[in-house]
């Protein structure tokens, strides 16, 4: 029987699994390295539909089960990356998170709990999914502005301003929508979208862009990952943003202490096993105005910045 190795990612966001690839991609590269009939397969422990299908751009990745029907029992080795202290007594972002690690990044995070797995990962540069890019938007700046969580949603008048500062730049904004359609106070903005209906459709997009400027969200993830130029618009507290020289985060002002009291009364991080888990957008009781003070001036300037790296 070919050895196997079964990872699960932090949770169940499309985001959670760019995140997470690092500590899985460096199992794939130590697989590789080992010889014929010892060589380990790794299989990617998908907790969402998402995740399932972004894994068919995971280069060596042998296959994917879904959390909810796979029996961890028979596996021969599982890790999960949420299974760790550091996750399960931490809400990270949190102000309790932030009392007792500090200032703390994703990247930083993930590198203990894989060391502690076994896993000694490389986080210095993203290390691309497969792709095939579409040559037709190398002179576009994409946006991702749509997200499920209202707190992450900068104002359609912003995208609209922010489109009009790069078109003289001989520069083409797109919005990214699943299908090619800006919805709700978006389609008053006047910006054409770009359908990218599936996980990898969004990969060969999101890496055939001159830039990205998204919200943090799956795809600006992808698209730090696939070391496209992002600049991604963060609430204060942003620990999922991953610091590389293609990549700028542009920061909100702090959270108003309603908000974060209602974010973190809904904290699910002692929760291990996510089967099951019936997750819904929380609402947000400030109407959502954690990044509404970024200005495009801010996003423009860090723009500048990374297209030049």
């Amino acid at each position: 029987m070919t050895p196997c190795v079964h990872v699960a990612p932090l949770s169940f966001g499309l985001g959670d699994l760019v995140v997470s690839l690092p500590p899985i991609q460096t199992l794939i590269a130590r697989a590789e390295d080992e010889p014929d009939g010892e060589r380990d397969e790794v299989w990617l422990i998908a907790r969402s539909e998402s995740q399932r299908l972004l894994a068919e751009r995971i280069a060596g990745l042998a296959g994917c089960v879904d959390d909810e029907t796979f029996d961890r029992s028979t596996a021969q080795v599982v890790i999960d990356l949420r299974d760790h202290p550091l996750q399960s007594q931490h809400w990270w972002g949190s102000r309790a998170a932030e009392a007792a690690l500090g200032t703390h990044s994703v990247n930083d995070l993930l590198a203990v709990i894989a060391a502690d797995a076994g896993v000694a990962a490389d986080f210095s540069h993203p290390v691309a999914l497969t792709a095939w890019p579409r040559p037709e938007l190398s002179n576009a700046v994409l946006f991702v502005a749509e997200t499920d969580g209202p707190m992450k949603r900068w104002p359609p008048a912003r995208w609209e301003q922010l489109a009009r500062a790069i078109e003289p730049r001989g520069l083409t904004p797109l919005l990214v929508t699943r299908d090619g359609t800006a919805h709700g106070d978006l389609a008053r903005t006047g910006i054409n979208a770009l359908a990218a209906p599936t996980p990898g459709d969004a990969v060969d997009v999101l890496t055939a862009a001159h830039a990205v400027i998204g919200v943090d969200t799956g795809l600006t993830h992808i698209a730090a990952q696939q070391s496209t130029p992002t600049v991604t618009l963060c609430r204060s507290h942003d620990v999922y943003f991953r610091a590389w020289p293609h990549t700028r985060a542009v920061r909100g002002e702090p959270c108003d202490a309603v908000c974060r009291d209602v974010e973190e009364a809904g904290a699910y991080h002692q929760r291990v096993d996510l089967t099951g888990f019936d997750w819904q957008p929380r609402g947000c009781p400030v109407a959502g105005r954690c990044i509404d003070d970024i200005t495009v001036g801010a996003v423009t300037d860090a723009l500048d910045e990374v297209v030049g790296t």
